[in-house]
């Protein structure tokens, strides 16, 4: 069972509207584990995955932006018990492919901060390598969980584009 994932979408359809002129992605990256899970998003320009998909690398990464559209995107956490004593209500997240109800929470670690991040002055060459971007996602996990999110052999990041 696949339970991190790297889901891009791509905006070919403002492309076809003429509301964009270049193709780019919106990364979703997960790792869920048995307690919770752990998201980050962000745009990039260029996916190179021609090698085996856990070796995937982006190109042109910027920040993904939270729904004000001026904030950029920090990491979310899903749990599944309150992490901590406010009076929010558990709800269903669909994305994360089951029906357990989540608690949500953000962290204030930005695209700059991540260690995975590759920054360059040529816009094109700051990337982001899945693999790295896994191990760092998983040790965010495991910080905030106190455990591995996963023990099952072969979970690995899955990119999926579309």
């Amino acid at each position: 069972m696949v339970n991190s994932y790297c889901h891009c979408f791509s905006n070919e359809e403002a492309i076809a509207r003429g509301a964009a002129k270049n193709r780019s992605y919106l990364a979703c990256a997960f790792v869920k584990g048995q307690f919770g899970a752990v998201e980050f998003s962000f745009r990039t320009g260029y996916i190179d995955n021609r090698k085996e998909p856990e070796y995937t690398t982006f190109y042109k990464v910027s920040e993904d932006l939270e729904d004000d559209g001026e904030t950029p995107k920090k990491i979310h956490i899903y749990s599944k018990s309150p992490l901590t004593k406010d009076e929010q209500k558990p709800v269903e997240k669909p994305f994360l492919r089951d029906s357990e109800l989540y608690y949500s929470y953000k962290i204030d670690l930005k695209l700059e901060k991540l260690r995975c991040m590759h920054h360059h002055p040529d816009d094109y060459y700051r990337l982001l390598r899945s693999h790295e971007l896994f191990e760092e996602m998983k040790t965010i996990y495991a910080h905030i969980f106190k455990c591995s999110p996963s023990d099952i052999e072969g979970d690995n990041f899955n990119v999926l584009i579309d």
